[in-house]
């Protein structure tokens, strides 16, 4: 069932049913091509770094908050993102950890220069596998009501 702007309701949490798990392979990967900081690609330096040991790249975290928020098994009618604000790297995202989501409504509103479409405000969580909090993000997405002639079901 497609998610449109109407069904959204402000406050409301959503858990995303699905966790990623980070590898060191991966970190040294995606880093090594995007952010080849000492402490993301070499594990020696890494262990001897204010972090004690490897971590992700802000660069690698970002693109696993985008992966997750699609698995949630909301088919949802977005049209575009319109801004990311607010990205917040609370702690180290490490090899093994396992990273769960939670999807935060905090506002919506009709678009007045878009017809059958509206504006979510919203704020993401990612945190590991202790409960901490890895990352956040607020982000405001353009999203088709009912009679948007693009998202008829």
């Amino acid at each position: 069932m497609k998610i449109y702007y109407e069904d959204y309701i402000v406050d409301e949490n959503i858990d995303i049913p699905v966790t990623y798990s980070v590898t060191k392979e991966e970190i040294v990967e995606m880093a090594s091509r995007w952010d080849p900081q000492p402490f993301h690609i070499d594990e020696e330096a890494a262990n001897n770094s204010m972090f004690g040991g490897l971590v992700a790249s802000s660069a690698h975290i970002f693109p696993i908050f985008v992966w997750l928020g699609q698995q949630g098994g909301r088919d949802v009618a977005a049209l575009s993102a319109l801004g990311f604000d607010k990205m917040r790297l609370h702690a180290p995202l490490r090899p093994g950890d396992q990273i769960s989501y939670q999807y935060h409504c905090v506002e919506k509103r009709l678009s007045k220069s878009k017809p059958h479409c509206g504006i979510v405000r919203s704020v993401s969580t990612m945190r590991n596998q202790r409960g901490e909090k890895v990352f956040t993000i607020e982000v405001v997405s353009l999203i088709a009501t009912r009679d948007n002639p693009f998202f008829q079901e």
